[in-house]
């Protein structure tokens, strides 16, 4: 699955993160690894947000983890039906608690805006995304699971939802 999170992060989303302004900046974390691209440093996008305001006071993030387990077989011969998929969250803190996501009193990046920028970019990889896994074909990917709610937190927003590849190995 490697393959899949590494295309989504390097492949898919940088353009959004290029398009973010430089006061306001957007990081592509590795869940798997808790990995920042554009630091090196490392954050768990799975403790409580509340328990990350200083993080998101440096960035917004967007995280890409796998969530797919060993694949079955389709048919004779060694060819397996592929249905990988990779998990993406996006987190922000509003600019009122310093944060880079538009408040009630300091003005930033609407997070509704940078939802659907991501959103957007990974929708239009939608038929044949090469991720660059040998021996891998797939023939589209879906967007499932979109829960967009904010949090329960009223400065802090968390958007997640699943991307499923689907395709078949290539015979041999």
């Amino acid at each position: 699955m490697r393959h899949e999170v590494a295309y989504l992060l390097d492949d898919v989303l940088q353009s959004v993160v290029d398009a973010q302004p430089a006061d306001h900046p957007l990081r592509r974390v590795d869940r798997d690894n808790s990995t920042v691209y554009e630091t090196d440093a490392t954050i768990d996008m799975q403790q409580p947000v509340s328990k990350r305001k200083e993080d998101l006071q440096r960035a917004n993030y967007v995280g890409v983890a796998s969530q797919s387990g060993p694949p079955p077989p389709a048919g004779p011969g060694q060819r397996y039906e592929l249905q990988s998929v990779a998990s993406v969250r996006l987190e922000g803190l509003t600019a009122d608690e310093f944060g880079h996501i538009h408040g009630t009193v300091r003005n930033a990046v609407p997070f509704e805006a940078l939802f659907r920028e991501v959103f957007a970019a990974i929708q239009a990889e939608m038929s044949y995304p090469d991720v660059g896994r040998p021996g891998v074909t797939y023939r589209d990917l879906t967007i499932t699971n979109v829960d967009d709610a904010q949090s329960e937190y009223a400065d802090f927003h968390r958007a997640e939802f699943d991307v499923q590849f689907r395709g078949y190995t290539d015979t041999p």
